[in-house]
């Protein structure tokens, strides 16, 4: 895992992911009747696709979320706020143990596919994953107990003025609270 300028740490992806995403999809071509007519191309092209998928795979921790990035064809970005993390878990199974690999999931509230089960934040393959984990865990209490500790919860990044706005929402509430009372 290495810092970048703006992140506190990201993620490095196990070489052992290209290998796993390969197995992965010849073994949903082979457990479907459609699938085995598949497998000759799967074969030839699954090799490409998951050296593809691996490059494209990205996750940054930044001070206020979690930013996951991949995609092959159809490139997805999910920023994930530190503040609505619920639950961040490690998932084994006997492929990803055959091959040394971990799932790191991050969830949020409703997150989760009701259709699939899974998240979209379901990262194979992190180097280190444990340590990911608990350094996503660390920054989102550290946040807390930021946003707990003011006045209120942590300012957002590049907002000015936000103490004259609630000001300004504050005086105005005063004002409608005394006509209210004048009326009554």
């Amino acid at each position: 895992m290495s810092a970048q300028a703006n992140s506190i740490i990201e993620a490095r992806f196990s070489p052992k992911l290209k290998v796993y995403f390969w197995i992965s999809g010849a073994l949903i071509l082979i457990a479907t009747i459609a699938g085995i007519l598949l497998l000759p191309f799967w074969v030839v092209l699954g090799g490409w696709w998951a050296s593809r998928y691996h490059a494209s795979l990205s996750c940054r921790l930044t001070e206020r979320s979690v930013v996951i990035g991949k995609g092959v064809f159809f490139k997805q970005e999910l920023t994930i706020p530190l503040d609505k993390i619920q639950d961040v878990s490690i998932h084994e199974g006997p492929l990803l143990n055959a091959m040394g690999l971990l799932r790191l999931r991050i969830e949020t509230a409703g997150q989760r596919s009701a259709a699939t089960g899974q998240s979209e934040a379901d990262l194979v393959g992190v180097m280190d994953a444990r340590t990911m984990r608990d350094q996503i865990l660390t920054q989102r209490d550290r946040l807390a107990e930021r946003g707990f500790a003011g006045a209120g919860p942590a300012p957002v990044e590049g907002a000015a003025g936000d103490g004259a706005v609630l000001g300004e929402i504050r005086d105005a509430l005063l004002r409608i609270e005394a006509r209210l009372g004048e009326r009554g």
